[in-house]
C-alpha cells in the first residue's frame, strides 16, 4: 500500500465534527474497553489515544518509518503490506478501523472482505474517506481544474476517489451493510486557525447543520459504521 497522504504530518484533529471526533464518538458509545484492529496506523496518533482510554489495540502499517513510531502505542503490531495482509484473527475484534485508508488501496473491496472474519459476532467496521463530490471539487471541475495536492481530498497518493454513492456500492460488494453515516464539514479551523476560537463556535454549528442537510455536496469526509451481512 502506498504511504498515506501526508502521513508524517497527520495529527489528531481537535475541532468538533471532524473524522476523528466521529470515530472516537462511535467507539466510546459502548462505555467499555474494546478490542480494536487499527488498519493503517500512520504514526499511531489515533491508536495512542485509544490505548490511553483503555482499549486493547492491534495495529497494521505498511510504512517502515511510521510503523517504528506507532508500534509502542499498540499491544500487538504488524508491519505489513495491508493489501497482502492475511488478517490472522477470527472472531476477535469489536471494531476494525480504516481511518483514511481505503482511498490509498488498489483493491479496497478485497481488503474489507479479508478483514471480516476478524470481527466478533457483534463487531463493526469504522471507515473514513474523503468526499470527492464536495462542492469545492465540483467548482474546480466546472472551471476545468482537477489538481492534486500534498493533502486533502485530492491528495496525490490517493488511488481511489469516493462519493457517498460509490462508497455504499463498495460496502455492499464487500458483503457488508451500512448502518450509519456521519458527514464532516470542511476543516475551516485548519485553513483559518483564527476561527478555532470559542467566539466562532455558533458559526461552526451552523456550518455543520448545512453539511447534515446536504451531505453529498458539502461533506468533506464521510465516517461510516458498517457491519457484515449475516446470512
Amino acid at each position: 500500500m502506498p504511504e498515506k497522504a501526508g502521513a508524517r504530518r497527520y495529527q489528531l484533529k481537535q475541532f468538533k465534527y471532524n473524522s476523528h471526533y466521529w470515530i472516537l464518538r462511535f467507539i466510546e458509545e459502548t462505555h467499555r474497553p474494546l478490542r480494536i484492529l487499527d488498519v493503517g496506523t500512520a504514526d499511531g496518533y489515533l491508536g495512542a489515544l485509544l490505548k490511553e482510554r483503555g482499549h486493547y489495540m492491534v495495529g497494521v502499517e505498511t510504512d517502515v518509518v511510521l510503523a517504528g513510531k506507532a508500534k509502542c502505542h499498540y499491544d500487538v503490531f504488524h508491519e505489513a503490506d495491508i493489501e497482502a495482509f492475511d488478517f490472522p484473527y477470527r472472531n476477535e475484534f469489536d471494531v476494525i478501523l480504516f481511518a483514511d485508508v481505503l482511498e490509498h488501496l488498489r483493491h479496497p473491496e478485497k481488503v474489507l472482505r479479508s478483514a471480516l472474519p476478524a470481527l466478533n459476532p457483534n463487531g463493526q467496521i469504522l471507515i473514513s474517506v474523503p468526499n470527492v463530490a464536495n462542492f469545492v471539487i465540483r467548482l474546480g471541475l466546472l472551471f476545468g481544474r482537477f489538481e492534486y495536492a500534498d493533502r486533502g481530498i485530492l491528495d496525490r497518493t490517493h488511488l481511489r476517489f469516493y462519493t457517498l454513492a460509490n462508497l455504499e456500492s463498495l460496502i455492499r460488494a464487500a458483503s457488508c451493510r451500512l448502518i450509519e453515516v456521519a458527514p464532516t464539514p470542511v476543516p475551516v479551523q485548519l485553513i483559518l486557525p483564527l476561527t478555532d476560537r470559542p467566539v466562532f463556535s455558533p458559526l461552526h454549528e451552523l456550518h455543520f447543520l448545512a453539511v447534515r442537510f446536504w451531505r453529498t455536496l458539502l461533506a468533506y469526509q464521510f465516517v461510516v459504521r458498517v457491519v457484515p451481512e449475516r446470512v
